[in-house]
């Protein structure tokens, strides 16, 4: 093997190395990516529902202090 079937044979190891650190990174962006736009999701859900939990809370707390007007 002389120099030059060496030096081939470290272009196409290197090539092969850069692809597949290019596909990892890759592949884990899309994961990051795909987690924030589920995170996003979830966030907006939550959001709703203490929303809705926060207008009932206000709600009870009128009718409590009704009550407590009524008594006294």
């Amino acid at each position: 093997m002389d120099c030059c079937e060496l030096a081939l044979y470290n272009a196409k190891l290197a090539k092969y190395i850069a692809l597949g650190a290019f596909g990892t990174i890759a592949l884990l962006l899309l994961m990051f990516f795909g987690y924030n736009l589920t995170l996003g999701t979830r966030t907006a859900k939550l959001e709703q529902k203490n929303g809705k939990e926060q207008k009932q809370i206000d709600e009870l707390k009128k009718e409590l202090a009704k009550l407590k007007s009524k008594n006294d």
